[in-house]
């Protein structure tokens, strides 16, 4: 009954529609009844706030005699925050948790920890957590693991159990996606058309957005890429990924340099930009152009 109630709301959460996720979940918490179901409605709850960058609401909210998994949240909520200052306690916290046995068999748990280790670009601590995993949101972020460190045959591999427990649910099908994104040539238009179908049938978010206009990039669909993006940067101004990737169509698009610098400033004083290994790339770029402008105009002096 209550994965029935929570369905949209999940649904909800996964596509990146984070304030419809909360609005559902308030719509039918009175009519979940049961302890599994009531448990299951604040974990999406509580993430989908954190998605938002809520951060300080979910630590307010979240006490300390809650659920280790709720708990999971607070410390997740807390790291994302301030990830300097709170990293080593967070860490510390992680460890102390896994050797008292409070991670094993708790699904959530697994994925709100494994997802702090992504965040510090610790995919060996987080694989650890998290490789063994047989239910779909485990299995989803699994596979956003490897395709990070560039393993697409285990990506496959992890989508295959995917789609022998659902097929249909909506993480396998963005699983699919993101791995013909991966796969390159014709795959990229099957994943745009994948994607393509959810917006239409749920709605545009970041997510989404998102993914299309990558999509669009690979094919050199570029004004198609730009129309997404500003649609993704109308709905959340600052999404990191949104921003990037407007930067990356407007390179493409040989867009006029001072358009491209304003996104370019505002990606940089992102706190994410400390853990983008693609604006590190450019940073280094920049400044090796201008160390050799400034060796030429010191040579023509």
């Amino acid at each position: 009954m209550a994965d029935e109630l929570l369905f949209e709301s999940k649904n909800y959460y996964y596509l990146g529609n984070y304030q419809s996720a909360i609005n559902e979940i308030h719509k039918k918490s009175k009519a979940i009844n049961d302890k599994g179901g009531k448990q299951d409605a604040d974990y999406y709850l509580y993430k989908s706030y954190i998605s938002q960058g809520k951060y300080d609401l979910v630590q307010v909210e979240i006490k300390s005699d809650s659920t280790p998994t709720l708990q999971g949240l607070k410390l997740y909520a807390s790291y994302l925050q301030s990830p300097q200052s709170n990293k080593d306690i967070t860490l510390v916290t992680i460890k102390e948790w896994i050797k008292d046995g409070i991670v094993q068999n708790n699904y959530h748990l697994q994925v709100i920890l494994a997802s702090i280790y992504i965040h510090e670009q610790d995919y060996e601590e987080a694989l650890k957590i998290i490789h063994q995993a047989d239910f779909i949101e485990g299995l989803a972020l699994l596979i956003q693991i490897y395709l990070k460190i560039d393993r697409l045959d285990l990506a496959e591999k992890a989508y295959n159990v995917m789609k022998g427990i659902d097929i249909d649910a909506t993480p396998s099908l963005l699983s699919n996606a993101w791995i013909m994104i991966a796969q390159g040539d014709d795959k990229i238009k099957s994943a745009l058309m994948t994607l393509e179908e959810l917006s239409e049938k749920y709605g545009g978010s970041p997510l989404l957005l998102n993914g299309q206009a990558v999509c669009c990039i690979l094919l050199k669909r570029f004004e198609k890429a730009e129309t997404l993006l500003l649609e993704s940067i109308e709905k959340n101004p600052n999404d990191f990924e949104t921003i990037s990737n407007l930067v990356n169509c407007y390179i493409n698009m040989k867009k006029p340099s001072e358009v491209v610098n304003v996104y370019l400033q505002q990606l940089k004083s992102s706190p994410q930009a400390l853990k983008s290994v693609w604006l590190q790339s450019v940073s280094l770029a920049e400044d090796n152009f201008e160390r050799s402008k400034s060796k030429y105009a010191a040579s023509s002096v």
